[in-house]
């Protein structure tokens, strides 16, 4: 009746295929989230050593990590501001 949708205390379903996928990744965006509900909130630390990340959320995300750009923004206009940023690289 709940299809993609994860409460407090339950397992992430396919969280193995989620951490390869992450693993693999040449960069990787992070959409609306205080990165502070686990499991989920760890696969960013699965990213390469040289994956850059990108986190879109208006609070402060409590992390410290090198690779990681925050997009102090709302989804709609950090998505935005995400373009800009690839637009130019």
């Amino acid at each position: 009746l709940r299809p993609h949708i994860v409460w407090f205390g339950e397992a992430v379903p396919k969280i193995e295929q989620a951490i390869d996928a992450v693993s693999r990744a040449d960069i990787l965006l992070i959409v609306g989230t205080s990165l502070q509900v686990y499991p989920a909130a760890g696969l960013y630390r699965y990213a390469g050593y040289d994956t850059p990340i990108y986190i879109i959320d208006p609070k402060d995300v409590p992390v410290n990590d090198r690779r990681i750009v925050h997009i102090r923004e709302v989804a709609t206009k950090g998505m935005e501001i995400f373009k800009n940023i690839l637009k130019s690289e």
